[in-house]
């Protein structure tokens, strides 16, 4: 299956790790993108979206039909006066049906790059360029600005879609490791639920030691730690970096000494109650969430 950039399309190139942008005060990256689709030679405009955050922030991007399937990561490499956007794509096209009439899938990855100066737009071309794709194409038109702020940001999104009737799903979402998580924990026994605890955590750090206090007379002292999970099992995954905003939060109680269990809970950065069972009487209930900007 064609699959092009642009005209400017520099030649194939592995993946590099970015340099270790830090999500303190210093510059923010916004992604723009617009998408376009032309059929029998008339062109319209299906949707506009951003992505924006840290320097280190990169773009998760998803376009589906009924027989093309295309996920892609983008990141960037900034200069002072270009910026190369460097992109991981995964595609799933439809290749017919099995004798037992099971659909047929064939499945590609590659990788490219493409320099450009800030604010200009490049093209990508999920499904390949007009002239390969026959009389009908679509295309996406990428914008990578940057802008100096003055305390730390946390990643945002915003996306509209203009043609409610179009075919062709898209979907952009931002993607950043966190540098520090804000986690509200609560411990449950019965009928009786703790203060909540607001900890702002930083992951593969030395771990906090918090007391819950149940009633007047019952307590229990914890020590927990954030932590990165384990890097995920599949190339597609790890290259689309699916686990990019999940941490673990890892639960020891003091008190049983070396005998205590440690008790794990993984979950995303999305405001979401997750409980781990510590005994058959008490719950640890965590939520995780983006620290407040500041």
């Amino acid at each position: 299956m064609p699959r092009l950039w642009s005209n400017r399309l520099v030649a194939a190139a592995l993946l590099t790790v970015p340099p270790a942008f830090s999500q303190a005060p210093g510059f923010r990256i916004t992604y723009g993108v617009r998408i376009f689709e032309r059929v029998a030679g008339a062109t319209r405009a299906l949707a506009t979206g951003a992505v924006s955050g840290p320097e280190d922030t990169a773009l998760r991007l998803a376009v589906r039909t009924d027989t093309v399937e295309v996920d892609a990561l983008l990141d960037v490499f900034p200069d002072p006066d270009t910026v190369t956007l460097s992109g991981a794509f995964y595609t799933r096209r439809r290749a017919g049906r099995s004798d037992r009439d099971l659909a047929l899938w064939e499945v590609d990855s590659y990788r490219r790059t493409v320099r450009f100066a800030w604010g200009r737009a490049t093209r990508l071309y999920p499904f390949g360029s007009g002239s390969a794709a026959g009389s009908r194409a679509l295309w996406l038109e990428i914008t990578v600005n940057r802008e100096f702020v003055g305390g730390e940001t946390r990643p945002d999104e915003a996306f509209t879609l203009l043609d409610s009737a179009a075919s062709t799903a898209v979907g952009i979402e931002a993607v950043v490791r966190p540098r520090r998580a804000s986690v509200r924990l609560t411990l449950v026994r019965g009928d009786s639920t703790s203060a909540p605890q607001h900890l702002d955590m930083v992951p593969d750090t030395p771990g906090q030691r918090v007391r819950f206090v149940l009633g007047r007379r019952e307590a229990r002292t914890l020590d927990v730690t954030l932590t990165r999970p384990d890097p995920p099992l599949s190339g597609r995954d790890s290259a689309l970096a699916s686990d990019a905003d999940v941490l673990c939060l890892r639960v020891v109680d003091p008190a049983l000494g070396g005998s205590s269990p440690a008790w794990v809970r993984c979950g995303r950065l999305n405001n979401v109650a997750r409980r781990a069972s510590l005994s058959d009487r008490d719950t640890l209930v965590a939520t995780f969430a983006w620290p407040t900007a500041r």
